[in-house]
């Protein structure tokens, strides 16, 4: 089903480039940029258990290709990534393990962008992702869970916006969302989005959004299909070098069932981003990115939904134009509406879980087109609930190759 599925997207997407991108076969601008990345991790704690933890190699290769037209009415760009994981358990099993060699798989990543502009104030977007992956915050970025079962997530969102006048202007986007697991046993789930922005201009680098979003999510077994209605404020400030955005709003969420209480939230997002030289250089020397926001997940299999409160931090710097020095890390309280459990005490509460996850990274750029990098990381997730708790620290060997061949 998910193959037929995605068949109908790429043919949507195919139909998209012939009727409003036929003129980015006469590009003004063409690029193409192939890619190869080859990597060694270390996890001391690679299933993330509170007990028996398991030392496990990855090696992980990812061949791919980023391209891209340009005209002056058309901007289209095509970006592939094909993700082969091997790993290799490096302590001894205990009865009843399976070898992590089990888990070893090819991924894939496809990102497809074109906008078209048939008139001065008249945008059309497609937009499609699709990822085949093991990675639980693939489908949802609060993510907590510590699955490593296999599913596919295919997005789909076809998007209009027009000027209304010099300072207003409006967008309407749809997004289609598809997560589907290979085993039949886990819970497969699909997203129908609707997005209406209004931008006012208050100053030429100030801008005022007022946001409202609309979605169902319905699962294909026994967890409960919501709706969910959401409004935001949302203020943007562009600086020379830095940038500001404050948004907050509320989110109602209702569901299927009168057994489960409708889910009220006060939503936030306030972010501060720097980078020299500034924009719209595309390769600072420095950057910085300080984030706090607070929102519910989206996918909670099981009625597993909680308030996340994450804040993080990303930075970088370039020394000497070779060496490649970056930090970046995460704070997130998960707060659980409905899941319940046990404590080490012995009583019954609530879930709550805290997660810290810090990395470094190192890397010297042998060429503008050849990087080696070193990064060391530490994640903890902290419950209140007995069995739940764990710690994994990971380091990590990287060859990153990236050289454009073709610009027109």
């Amino acid at each position: 089903m998910l193959l037929r599925k995605h068949n109908l997207c790429l043919l949507v997407v195919i139909l998209f480039i012939l009727i409003l991108g036929g003129t980015a076969m006469a590009a003004q601008k063409f690029k193409i940029k192939p890619r190869f990345s080859a990597s060694w991790k270390v996890d001391d704690n690679f299933y993330k258990s509170e007990v028996n933890e398991r030392e496990v190699y990855t090696y992980l290769f990812q061949p791919g290709v980023d391209l891209g037209f340009e005209t002056a009415k058309n901007l289209l760009s095509f970006s592939y990534t094909l993700n082969n994981y091997n790993y290799d358990d490096q302590d001894s099993l205990l009865p009843g393990q399976e070898p992590a060699d089990r888990e070893d798989y090819t991924g894939h990543k496809l990102i497809f962008r074109d906008t078209y502009k048939p008139t001065d104030r008249l945008f059309l977007g497609l937009e499609d992702l699709y990822d085949k992956t093991r990675e639980p915050a693939d489908s949802d970025r609060f993510s907590n869970s510590i699955s490593r079962d296999k599913y596919t997530v295919n997005q789909i969102s076809p998007w209009v916006s027009y000027e209304i006048g010099p300072k207003l202007s409006s967008e309407f986007r749809y997004r289609y969302k598809e997560r589907d697991y290979d085993k039949a046993a886990n819970e497969d789930a699909e997203e129908n989005r609707a997005i209406i922005t209004l931008t006012y201009n208050l100053k030429p680098k100030t801008t005022l959004n007022l946001e409202y979003q609309t979605w169902e999510m319905d699962y294909d077994l026994a967890s409960s299909d919501y709706d969910s209605d959401q409004i935001k404020l949302i203020f943007m400030k562009q600086f020379k070098y830095f940038s500001v955005e404050a948004g907050a709003g509320y989110q109602n969420r209702s569901f299927d069932v009168n057994s489960i209480d409708d889910m009220d939230l006060f939503t936030y997002r306030v972010s501060l981003m720097g980078q020299n030289p500034p924009k719209p250089n595309r390769e600072p020397r420095s950057s910085i990115e300080l984030a706090a926001e607070q929102n519910l997940n989206d996918l909670g299999e099981g009625e597993e939904y909680f308030k996340a409160q994450r804040y993080s931090l990303k930075a970088m710097h370039v020394f000497m134009e070779k060496i490649i020095a970056s930090a970046q890390g995460y704070y997130q309280n998960s707060d659980y509406e409905i899941t319940t459990g046990i404590t080490p005490s012995g009583s019954i509460e609530l879930r709550e879980d805290k997660i810290y996850n810090l990395s470094c990274s190192l890397g010297y750029k042998f060429l503008e087109w050849l990087t080696f990098s070193l990064t060391a990381g530490y994640e903890d997730r902290n419950s209140n609930l007995a069995g739940l708790d764990y710690d994994n620290r990971y380091y990590m060997a990287k060859m990153d190759f990236s050289y454009p061949l073709g610009k027109k």
